[in-house]
């Protein structure tokens, strides 16, 4: 295949993969606002059209060519090495050193094309500027710190590596063979095809990480579900069975929770569940595991606890909520306050149904005491009717 021919089909390989990815991104750049898919397809387009000018070397003036043509086609470096780092959202000023590099390039290409012509030097200048660019871009992409993507970046990484490797080879071939760019120019298809595939499945890793979140999430209070809870913690009890440690269970809900909701409004209940579980969040273990069972009700395992342990927690979770001060729309200062079921269990008899079976009866003995302190039945809740927002929790 002649170099025409060759050049050719990557630049209608790089302009197709580039409109590809830019459809493929067009919900993604709508949900996150990531201009990285952007300026990704932007590096395809660019270095399509470099290509195709380049092809008709010979039939079109060399500073269309040659001049512009080159400068396309290295505009992919920085163009990429800017997509990549606003896509993970890395600091960014490398892309610009890249760009003046680029120009530089051309500028070099200008004299060595129409005052001192040499072909095999340009081919060889261009060989060195684009592994530089390379380098840049395989630096950015080991920087990245998002487990999710790891795998799809260290392809790209990976795939411009072994075109850098070939690229250094391609100064003894040019010595000897001017045209030795046409073979080069294949592991270039090779290399178009796996960074966009590489960039499309890094989309594919984002999408599924976030739906296997929200499988595994409330959406109102960010805690886990029920389902990620006899997940999780029928491994951690068998675990703790087979060491012969403790664990402990809470069972919790928020004190007169429908009493909010009537007097306050649905926003008031849904910043006091809000508020709560930032609460467990923030105070408990690394280890533990809080979970929103539905409506007011909270459930946290508390791996490796003995009873000394889950009271120290419980009180921490109590403190913690007690100094919640919440304000309404109008101004008024609420509160809440939350009924703890604690138990403890060893042994290998123990399942997520017994802890949550027994600590939802001490909950019940709880709220049963609370209320005969407290029949007027106002608990913590000390506001007047007024809408609330959820985000002053």
């Amino acid at each position: 295949m002649d170099r025409r021919t060759l050049f050719s089909m990557q630049a209608g390989l790089l302009i197709f993969l580039g409109g590809v990815i830019l459809l493929a991104f067009q919900r993604q750049r709508k949900q996150r606002r990531d201009p990285g898919a952007m300026w990704f397809a932007a590096a395809y387009f660019c270095s399509g059209i470099g290509l195709a000018l380049q092809a008709e070397r010979g039939v079109i003036p060399p500073f269309c060519s040659i001049i512009l043509g080159n400068f396309f086609f290295m505009l992919f470096g920085a163009l990429t090495h800017y997509a990549i780092c606003a896509t993970t959202a890395q600091r960014n000023r490398t892309w610009t050193y890249l760009l003046a590099l680029d120009v530089t390039t051309v500028c070099n290409f200008a004299y060595y094309t129409y005052w001192q012509p040499n072909l095999i030097f340009r081919v060889q200048e261009a060989s060195l500027v684009m592994l530089v660019m390379y380098v840049a871009l395989i630096t950015a992409l080991l920087r990245v710190r998002e487990p999710v993507i790891r795998p799809a970046m260290r392809s790209m990484a990976a795939l411009l590596g072994l075109h850098s490797f070939f690229g250094f080879l391609r100064f003894t071939v040019e010595v000897q063979k001017a045209n030795g760019d046409v073979l080069f120019s294949w592991l270039g298809v090779v290399t178009i095809a796996g960074l966009a595939l590489c960039y499309l499945w890094m989309d594919s890793l984002r999408v599924h990480a976030e739906l296997e979140q929200s499988a595994m999430t409330d959406p109102l209070t960010g805690l886990y579900n029920r389902r990620v809870l006899e997940l999780i913690a029928r491994r951690e009890l068998q675990r703790a069975a087979r060491k012969n440690l403790p664990c402990s269970a809470l069972m919790m809900d928020i004190d007169r929770f429908k009493l909010i909701n009537d007097e306050l409004g649905h926003a008031a209940g849904d910043s006091s569940l809000c508020a709560v579980a930032g609460v467990l969040q923030a105070s408990l273990r690394s280890v533990d595991i809080a979970t929103r069972l539905g409506g007011d009700e909270f459930f946290v395992l508390l791996p490796d606890a003995d009873e000394t342990t889950a009271a120290l927690v419980t009180a921490r979770v109590r403190n913690a909520i007690d100094s919640l001060q919440m304000r309404t729309m109008g101004g008024h200062v609420f509160s809440v306050s939350v009924s703890v079921g604690m138990v403890t269990r060893r042994g290998a008899d123990m399942t997520v149904e017994d802890l949550l079976h027994a600590s939802d009866i001490v909950l019940y003995r709880e709220k049963q005491v609370n209320r005969s302190i407290n029949p007027s039945g106002t608990g913590g809740l000390q506001a007047g009717g007024a809408q609330v927002q959820p985000s002053n929790a």
